[in-house]
């Protein structure tokens, strides 16, 4: 590791020398010697006067210093500031890591101690003076020493509000346990009259692996609000005052946990079991943040079919769910092995379950209440023809189908599904080695038909005079030589590129951002590629001329048959002997 100040030496004597510099033109400031502390950092302590009071503090260089700011701590584990990082934590200061210049030293460091300092002790009114904050806390950054905390969706807050005031429930907060911290959200609410009430917004996916805690839940009296970091009796007291009444499985107000609402929003509050104390879990409200295209918010009225949970159907799928999809249908017949997590969406947490559970359910917990039906069957397999049919049928109903199954016998039965059914087709392949892969679709009356737009694609691919890149099944080499597989990262990519044509085509863009219907990506230089992120496009054209209508002889024998088929019904219809 590189010491700056024994590579620098001049940048030593600089900074030193501007301290100096600083303590002999001001009265507020007495150095110490500077000192290297047991990491190897190098320290100097001195002391501020301000508002008559002596602040022993530290300046620590860091590492990385001059890249990095220096550090100024209480030379004692003190609370000194508002703008601190916790009791004995360092100064929250004018300069730091966001915009700190090596030309900067640890004198400007000195300079912004004393005058947060001077400016918290000034008094205004009744109150320590404030000192403009130079950035706010992030969510992340206020939470980070919270071991429990808890969610408020919007969907509970309007629900809480639409509650009488005054009213009790009983209710049941999802807690969830990782890595020492704790998270709770109310998810069920259980009136003594009335419906019960289970927050939408909470994926019931959760509720089989987790904790469902039982409190209560208090609507307080309008323009009444909860007491903050109080003693249990004085809350009980309180809850007196205003009329708590418990709700009917409970007859006297002795609860782990209370939840109230009033016109502070949430709060919620643990009792200790042993002591006349409570401890005020931190609330973190979650607000709509808007954060989709306008152009999505249709589509939770949209249905989509993806054959194939793959590694790349998995992601599609996933990715359609958090792009506001309403209804998911999954077909596949596999199951998830230790060898599919190179690639596939899912984890250990389904291994061994058939993916197209796995994939419903991680679709559930990105999108709740996203409708999602699963079919564990194989197309174009050995399937009874019934079995076929129905998930077909299903299909059929869909506003787009996703082929990430990569299987020519499955593409030819979708291709036939999709033109009956006059529905889009999209689909997709990944080349083995990582080299990039295929994204193309179908749209009725616009595109040729799939049939015909693979033969094309496979036509511009022989013109090149090499054959495509695509894998052995199973993913095995010739000989002794490296498989040629593609990874995650590559999967993703085309899978991501399949996706946002699938909702190119479900928002009906106009017009669409893909002028083209068929598109060969690159991720590295090969085969056709000349460079990364090459792009080829093929021109699959128009659609195919229109069939010729059927002659009047055939329509005419046709229309005989349906008509004697339907004088047989009606004789058997009464006639049932």
């Amino acid at each position: 590791m590189t010491i700056w100040y024994l590579s620098a030496p001049h940048r030593l004597a600089e900074e030193h020398e501007a301290l100096v510099a600083l303590a002999s033109r001001v009265s507020w400031l007495d150095l110490g010697a500077l000192r290297p502390d047991d990491g190897g950092r190098l320290c100097i302590n001195f002391e501020i006067t301000a508002a008559g009071r002596t602040f022993a503090a530290r300046l620590r260089y860091p590492h990385t210093f001059p890249s990095s700011p220096p550090s100024v701590l209480p030379a004692e584990p003190e609370s000194w500031s508002g703008h601190q990082y916790g009791s004995g934590g360092e100064l929250c200061l004018e300069w730091g890591a966001d915009n700190w210049t090596p030309d900067l030293t640890g004198a400007h460091m000195v300079e912004s101690t004393e005058r947060l300092l001077s400016g918290e002790a000034t008094i205004e009114g009744d109150r320590p003076g404030r000192v403009p904050s130079r950035h706010d806390m992030t969510l992340g950054q206020g939470l980070r020493f919270k071991s429990f905390r808890m969610v408020v969706t919007e969907t509970f807050a309007e629900h809480m509000e639409s509650l009488a005031p005054g009213s009790t429930l009983n209710a049941k907060l999802l807690w969830t346990d990782n890595d020492k911290q704790h998270t709770l959200a109310p998810v069920h609410l259980i009136p003594d009259d009335g419906e019960e009430w289970t927050d939408p917004a909470a994926p019931r996916a959760l509720w089989a692996n987790n904790t469902l805690y039982a409190t209560k839940v208090w609507r307080l009296p309008d323009g009444v609000v909860a007491p903050r970091s109080t003693t249990a009796s004085d809350l009980r007291d309180f809850m007196a005052t205003h009329g708590y009444h418990a709700p009917s499985d409970d007859g006297e107000p002795k609860m782990d946990l209370l939840l109230t609402w009033d016109d502070a929003g949430a709060h919620l509050r643990m009792f200790s079991k042993d002591a006349d104390e409570t401890y005020d879990i931190t609330v973190v409200a979650a607000k709509s943040a808007g954060r989709l295209p306008r152009a999505y918010r249709d589509l939770a009225g949209k249905s989509v079919g993806v054959v194939g949970c793959g590694s790349a159907g998995s992601k599609i799928a996933v990715t359609l769910a958090r792009a506001g999809v309403g209804r998911l249908v999954l077909v596949d017949d596999d199951i998830l092995l230790p060898e599919n997590l190179v690639r596939n969406d899912l984890d250990w947490t389904v291994m061994g379950e058939h993916k197209v559970r796995g994939v419903a359910r991680r679709a559930d917990l990105a999108a709740p209440g996203i409708q999602v039906d699963i079919h564990i069957k194989r197309l174009a397999a050995q399937e009874a023809s019934g079995v076929a049919d129905g998930v077909l049928h299903s299909l059929q109903q869909c506003d787009l189908i996703i082929d990430a199954t990569a299987e020519p016998a499955v593409f030819n039965l979708l291709s036939g599904v999709v033109s009956v059914a006059h529905k889009p087709l999209v689909w997709l392949e990944v080349f083995a080695g990582g080299i990039g892969g295929l994204v193309a679709r179908f749209r009725p009356d616009l595109d040729p038909s799939p049939q015909t737009a693979r033969a094309m694609i496979e036509a511009w691919c022989a013109q090149t005079g090499a054959k495509p890149p695509r894998a052995d099944r199973p993913y095995e080499s010739n000989g002794e030589a490296e498989p040629l597989i593609a990874d995650d990262a590559d999967v993703a990519v085309i899978a991501a590129h399949a996706a946002r044509m699938a909702l190119d085509l479900l928002t009906e863009t106009s017009p669409s951002a893909f002028p083209n219907s068929a598109y060969l990506i690159g991720l590295r230089e090969a085969w056709v590629f000349t460079q990364p992120f090459h792009t080829q496009v093929i021109d699959l054209g128009g659609p195919e001329a229109p069939a010729p209508p059927p002659s009047a002889e055939s329509s005419a024998a046709g229309a005989a048959l349906l008509c004697r088929m339907i004088k047989d019904l009606q004789d058997e219809a009464a006639d049932p002997s």
